[in-house]
């Protein structure tokens, strides 16, 4: 059996409270950048292509949790870019294990954390400390003049990071959390949604995303950004978009505008001033539907 996972990206918009004051993680389910690999049984564990370290870890933790011996070739199309805060790590990891279950005819994948449900539900998303999903809302539209895009400037790792950066920002935003105001919840950002209003979204994230990056001063790591990145950051506001920050758990920057259009225009403007062999630009929307698993 040949089985073909692909994966939206996991862009996590910090921490907020629910109804009743429970914490939550939201974050979001994004088309691009996407994961694509296939596996199918092989007389040993092979994998090949992008984040292939990643993935056989993966293989081999996944395959040891089931008590299972057989063989895989695993070979992975796509990966998300490691350390831009979008969940490369955990959406391969992911991906690689429902490969691997499906192919083995094992149970589905539990849901431990809010990557899992990027993976299988997609969509705008609140979960709680036990992987309990509090809240989830599809961000959807009929035309592309009405999308919400997000707007990615992706850099290159420096070459002296650490394997591990993207899950230490993500504890450290974990760990910061508790210092966040009991105001800042998620009602505003979910109620923008189901209004279908653009302004009183970017509103609420820019609040969202504040508030995260304060708490995390307050714990005493503060985001420093440099002159290049507060340089985009302007560029992306001057080109229309409505939020521009950078990624809470990585070096991704991202701006927030509406319309396949005027996003157009923001990345034309982005690459000429980057230049073409610069950081990588490119726009996403969420993905609401998560996963698909393709058997043949």
């Amino acid at each position: 059996m040949r089985v073909e996972v692909h994966s939206p990206c996991y862009l996590q918009l910090g921490f907020a409270r629910a109804a009743g004051g429970v914490l939550g993680e939201l974050g979001v389910a994004l088309q691009h950048p996407p994961v694509q690999l296939a596996a199918q049984p092989a007389q040993q564990l092979l994998v090949s292509g992008a984040r292939a370290d990643m993935g056989y870890r993966a293989a081999v933790d996944c395959l040891a949790q089931l008590g299972a011996a057989a063989g895989s070739q695993i070979e992975i199309e796509l990966a998300i870019p490691a350390f831009m805060g979008l969940g490369s790590d955990a959406m391969l990891r992911v991906s690689v294990e429902q490969a691997l279950r499906h192919m083995l005819r094992a149970s589905d994948l539990p849901s431990v954390d809010p990557s899992c449900w990027a993976f299988k539900r997609g969509g705008l998303l609140l979960v709680g400390s036990q992987g309990e999903l509090i809240r989830r809302a599809a961000i959807e539209h009929a035309n592309e003049e009405d999308d919400w895009v997000f707007v990615l400037v992706l850099p290159q790792a420096p070459d002296d990071i650490a394997e591990d950066d993207e899950l230490q920002r993500r504890r450290a935003l974990r760990d910061a959390a508790g210092r966040l105001d009991s105001s800042v919840t998620a009602d505003a950002l979910f109620a923008a949604v189901e209004r279908d209003d653009f302004d009183a979204f970017a509103g609420a994230l820019t609040a969202i995303h504040a508030a995260n990056e304060a708490a995390l001063s307050a714990d005493g790591r503060p985001v420093a950004l440099g002159e290049e990145e507060r340089d985009i950051l302007a560029c992306m506001r001057a080109g229309g978009a409505a939020f521009a920050g950078r990624a809470l758990t990585g070096l991704g920057l991202l701006g927030l505008i509406k319309g396949g259009p005027a996003s157009r225009a923001l990345r034309q403007a982005l690459v000429r001033r980057l230049g073409y062999f610069g950081r990588s630009v490119m726009a996403s929307i969420c993905d609401n539907r998560g996963a698909r698993v393709i058997t043949g």
